[in-house]
């Protein structure tokens, strides 16, 4: 099994949002939203749903005549290693469609009552990542979430036990473990959760994906990696470097295991 990468943006406005998603986007057409209220993580985001559908219109992407050769450019100009250039282009052609749509994954660091999912559950998003302690109704929230269709996965911060979220464990199609606290990107990855991930694998069934966020960087990503997890989650890995494509990529390299 390998392990996908995908991009997390933590902005402050849908502006910032459309930026980083043009540094990446010839290079994957799938991204993690992060959606936080200061109420719950003392930290605000962009939070506004209805910019959602304005994601696709805004953002041209490639089409069949230059997306290969926007693969090369991407290898030649952000790796310029050529012994590396197969490696490299697999790792992207494995990651990115022609003419593919962008799609998103919602990390809903908010308060949410059951009928206020909906709004969120727009065509471009792919999965709902739901903090249900943070909700005053968690069993209303998650029912209503599975009626969007979504893919639905629980977050398990590090603050929460595991008795709240194992009821619901059933239900989800995933789980994503926390590294940090809920809120601010750029945290320090908490040594805890090496132990939180090898515990939660003992739990989901096989059709359940793992997805691991936070305080994912150089240092700890084989570590990360070598549990396996279905996905990882990379912000300012990626995005706080002088090169965010070269980064991508070569964490995108070492996700699939080529040389």
């Amino acid at each position: 099994m390998k392990t996908k990468i995908i991009p997390a943006i933590n902005a402050q406005s849908f502006e910032e949002i459309k930026e980083k998603i043009n540094i990446l986007k010839n290079l994957t057409n799938h991204f993690h939203l992060d959606v936080a209220s200061k109420d719950f993580t003392g930290y605000e985001t962009w939070k506004n749903y209805n910019d959602l559908p304005r994601i696709n219109a805004d953002i041209p992407r490639m089409d069949a005549n230059n997306s290969l050769s926007s693969h090369k450019f991407a290898v030649d100009n952000d790796v310029r290693i050529s012994s590396r250039e197969g490696s490299q282009k697999f790792a992207v052609e494995n990651n990115v469609r022609k003419n593919s749509p962008l799609t998103f994954d919602l990390h809903l660091m908010i308060s949410l009552k059951p009928q206020e999912i909906l709004k969120w559950a727009k065509e471009n998003v792919k999965r709902l990542i739901l903090h249900l302690e943070a909700s005053q109704n968690p069993d209303g929230l998650l029912k209503m979430a599975k009626k969007t269709k979504k893919e639905i996965f629980l977050a398990w911060s590090p603050n929460v036990e595991f008795e709240f979220i194992e009821k619901y464990l059933s239900f989800v199609n995933g789980v994503l473990i926390l590294g940090v606290n809920p809120g601010r990107a750029g945290q320090s990855f908490l040594e805890k959760t090496y132990k939180r991930i090898e515990f939660i694998k003992d739990k989901l069934k096989k059709n359940q994906k793992l997805m691991v966020d936070g305080g994912v960087n150089k240092e700890n990503f084989k570590k990360i990696l070598s549990y396996e997890p279905d996905y990882i989650v990379m912000a300012s890995a990626i995005y706080n470097t002088s090169n965010p494509r070269k980064s991508y990529l070569e964490f995108l390299k070492d996700a699939n295991g080529r040389e």
